[in-house]
C-alpha cells in the first residue's frame, strides 16, 4: 500500500495542543502575545529557556511546546496571529489567589518576548469555596460574573476586569471536579478569554469606519439622484467616473479590513463554541459567562459585522448603479448610431441624386463632343452630292444616336461599377 506523505501529520495535527492534566490546587497565569514575529524566533527565545532549565527543547517547526521545569509546567502555543505563553503550578499547598506565576521566570527572558500582550488571565482552583463577603473582597468589589460549570463540579467566579496588574482574576471552586477535568477547564476558560480579545480586535476598526461608509453611503444617494438629470453623453461620462471613483475607495476600505473581520467571524464561532463547552447553570442573582457575553461581547461583534454588511450592501448598489448608467450609455450610443446611420443615409440619397446629375451630364458632354468631331470628319467630305442633304441636316440626324450611344455606355459602366 502507497500511504499519503501527509498521513501522520494530518493524524498528529487531530492531537496537537492538547489541554493539560491538572491536581488540585493549582495556579494559572497566562499571556497571549499578538503579533509575536516569526516562530523560528519563538522557537528560539524557548531553546534558550529550556537550556537555562536543563530541560529538552523544542523542535525546529514546533507549533508547541509544553514542559514540565522544577517549580512549574510551562505551555507554548502558536496560532495564526498570537501566541500564548501559560505558567501552571499543581498541587501544591494553598496559597494567596492567583499570585503572578510568571514572577517564577527569568525576568530578563520574558522582556525579550515580542508582540504586544493583548490578554492577560490568572486562574486560580482550589478546593474551599469563600463566602460572599471574601469574594467581594478578594474581587475589590468588583461586580461579578459566576455560574457553575461541567454540570456542577465546579463553580467559576470573575469580574472579566483587569487588576493593577493587567492580569484578569479568575477563581474555579472544586466541587467534585477530577484533574482531566481541571485541565478542560482551564483550556476553555484562556481560549475564551483569547478568542474573545481577538474577536473585539475589530471593534475599534469597524468605529472608525462607520463614518467612511456613511459617506460613501451619501455620496451614491446623490450620484443616483443626478442618473434622472442626466441630458448628454458627457454627462453620463462624468457620472460614471464619479461611480468609479466611489467603486476605488470601497475597495480600499475592503482590502485594507478584510483579514480583520473575517478573522473576527472565525473568533467568535470559536469563543461561542468554548463557552458551550463548559455546560454552565446559572446561580442565583448572577450573571453566567454566557449571559454576560450576551449582554456585552456579542452587540459589539454585531457592531463589527454591520459594517461588514454596510460595505457589502453599498458594493452591491454601486453595481447596481453601474449597470443602470451603463445601459443609460448604451441606448445613449445607439441613439446617436441611429441618427448617424440616418443622416449617412440621407447623404447617400443627395449623392445618388449628384451622381445622376453628373452622369446626365456627362451624357451631354459626351454627345457634344462627338458631335464636334463628327462635324470635323465631314467638314471635307462632299457630304450633299452623295446623301442629297446638308452637311447641317447630317449632323442633326446623327445628333439622337450619338446621345443614345453616350447614354447606353453610361449605364454600361455604372452597372459594372455596381457588380
Amino acid at each position: 500500500m502507497k500511504f499519503h506523505p501527509q498521513k501522520n501529520t494530518l493524524i498528529k495535527e487531530l492531537h496537537n495542543r492538547t489541554f493539560p492534566v491538572v491536581q488540585l490546587p493549582a495556579q494559572v497565569s497566562s499571556l497571549v502575545l499578538l503579533n509575536p514575529g516569526d516562530r523560528q524566533s519563538e522557537i528560539i527565545r524557548l531553546t534558550e529557556l529550556a537550556h537555562k532549565h536543563n530541560v529538552a527543547p523544542p523542535q525546529a517547526g514546533e507549533s508547541c511546546y509544553y514542559q514540565s521545569f522544577k517549580e512549574f509546567d510551562f505551555r507554548w502555543e502558536r496560532h495564526n496571529e498570537f501566541s500564548t505563553y501559560t505558567v501552571i503550578c499543581q498541587g501544591q499547598p494553598e496559597t494567596e489567589l492567583c499570585r503572578n506565576l510568571f514572577l517564577l521566570m527569568d525576568a530578563d527572558w520574558l522582556d525579550s518576548l515580542p508582540g504586544e500582550v493583548i490578554a492577560a488571565n490568572h486562574i486560580d482552583l482550589r478546593p474551599t469555596s469563600l463566602n460572599p463577603q471574601q469574594l467581594q473582597d478578594y474581587f475589590d468589589g468588583k461586580r461579578l460574573v459566576g455560574s457553575k460549570i461541567y454540570d456542577g463540579l465546579a463553580t467559576v467566579w470573575t469580574s472579566v476586569l483587569d487588576d493593577a496588574d493587567g492580569f484578569i482574576r479568575t477563581l474555579v471552586v472544586d466541587e467534585g471536579i477530577d484533574a482531566l477535568q481541571a485541565g478542560r477547564a482551564i483550556r476553555n476558560l484562556l481560549e475564551i478569554a483569547a478568542y474573545r480579545a481577538m474577536t473585539l480586535l475589530a471593534l475599534p476598526i469597524a468605529r472608525e469606519l462607520i463614518p467612511a461608509v456613511t459617506k460613501l453611503e451619501g455620496q451614491l444617494v446623490g450620484t443616483n439622484a443626478k442618473l434622472n438629470l442626466l441630458e448628454t453623453v458627457e454627462d453620463e461620462q462624468n457620472l460614471m467616473t464619479e461611480l468609479i471613483e466611489e467603486a476605488t475607495q470601497l475597495e480600499k476600505l475592503v482590502a485594507d479590513h478584510n483579514f480583520r473581520f473575517s478573522a473576527t467571524q472565525a473568533y467568535f464561532s470559536l469563543t461561542e463554541s468554548r463557552l458551550d463547552m463548559l455546560r454552565e447553570q446559572k446561580l442565583p442573582t448572577f450573571r453566567t459567562l454566557k449571559q454576560f457575553h450576551v449582554r456585552r461581547f456579542i452587540p459589539a461583534f454585531h457592531t463589527c459585522m454591520s459594517v461588514v454588511k454596510r460595505k457589502e450592501d453599498l458594493s452591491k448598489r454601486i453595481s447596481r448603479t453601474t449597470e443602470l448608467l451603463n445601459s443609460r450609455l448604451q441606448l445613449s450610443l445607439e441613439l446617436q448610431n441611429q441618427r448617424l446611420l440616418a443622416s449617412m443615409d440621407k447623404r447617400s440619397a443627395l449623392q445618388l441624386r449628384l451622381q445622376q446629375t453628373v452622369e446626365g451630364l456627362s451624357v451631354v458632354a459626351m454627345t457634344y463632343y462627338s458631335m464636334n468631331l463628327i462635324k470635323l470628319l465631314l467638314e471635307p467630305l462632299p457630304v450633299e452630292q452623295y446623301l442629297l442633304m446638308s452637311k447641317t441636316m447630317a449632323l442633326a440626324i446623327m445628333t439622337p444616336f450619338v446621345f443614345t450611344g453616350a447614354l447606353m455606355l453610361v449605364k454600361r459602366i455604372r452597372n459594372k461599377l455596381e457588380k
